[in-house]
């Protein structure tokens, strides 16, 4: 079984609403609010940096009954502590506090690239909690977007891995297959289009293990495991650079960092699903 911590807390998606409802959490003593900066979330020893709201934050969420909020602060602020990308700040903060950095990040920018209306070009307004934006123009109501994405975990006969190399990235290092899916398009149904677009190979039985929330910007990777039925590898050339089989033994080592082959971080997904893989039977 693959889990992925979200954060920890209850988003009151009941309260957050009413009027002066967040106002007042907002005056709790307890009240934190995430800082995000230019250049990401900021750290310190290990751990988010954690201030006082100041009224441009958007409301996150209850944890153990204390609010907590998120706010954009500018570059030098708060005085202590580093930024870090969302990908370096997975890997430097324990689970629950990189995913916390996520929410918050995602929906922060959302609010930066939704200023205006989508309908009719007016300047919205923050409604229930930062979880909305309306039009006071035109009345269009806005929510934040989530993309979903699959990223399959193809097994052959002969319980080797599909794995590709994309266009873009270094040699040797590969991962699973993953892309969008497509309006009208079921989750099974993409999962087979996208590992024969970029492979050539296609797909029978198709089962979900696992998703994770990916906020570059604001996507949900939904895991899935594969068996290949027919068809060879071969990369489409405009993805995939590469795309083949690897026997268990070839991937572990990697696991393992030894070989020329680079997997996924340990933070993502895809090498979960990985190395769910290669600790099963």
């Amino acid at each position: 079984m693959i889990a992925f911590t979200g954060p920890a807390l209850d988003r009151a998606p009941a309260q957050r609403g009413r009027e002066g409802w967040v106002e007042a959490r907002r005056a709790d003593p307890r009240a934190r609010a995430v800082l995000i900066g230019d250049g990401g979330v900021w750290i310190e020893d290990g751990h988010l940096v954690l201030a006082p709201p100041d009224g441009s934050d958007v409301f996150l969420g209850l944890a153990d009954g204390a609010p907590l909020f998120a706010v954009y602060t500018a570059a030098g602020e708060p005085g202590s502590g580093h930024t870090a990308g969302l990908r370096e700040a997975a890997s430097e903060l324990p689970e629950r506090e990189a995913a916390l950095a996520a929410y918050a990040a995602s929906l922060l920018a959302w609010h930066r690239r939704h200023r205006f209306c989508a309908n009719c070009g007016a300047p919205t307004a923050v409604a229930d909690g930062g979880h909305e934006r309306r039009c006071p123009a035109c009345e269009a109501h806005h929510f934040p977007r989530t993309d979903p994405v699959v990223i399959v975990r193809v097994l052959d006969g002969r319980g080797r891995l599909l794995l590709g190399n994309q266009t873009r990235w270094e040699e040797g290092r590969y991962s699973l297959l993953a892309g969008f899916v497509e309006p009208g398009e079921t989750l099974e149904d993409a999962v087979r289009r996208e590992v024969a677009e970029e492979s050539g190979v296609e797909v029978g039985s198709v089962s979900y293990v696992a998703s994770q929330p990916w906020p570059f910007p604001s996507s949900l990777m939904m895991g899935f495991q594969a068996l290949a039925e027919r068809g060879e590898p071969l990369a489409d050339g405009v993805e995939l650079a590469d795309v083949r089989f690897f026997e268990r033994a070839e991937v572990g080592e990697a696991a393992a960092g030894r070989g020329p082959l680079s997997l996924p971080p340990a933070y993502s997904i895809a090498r979960r699903l990985i190395d769910a893989w290669l600790a099963g039977p």
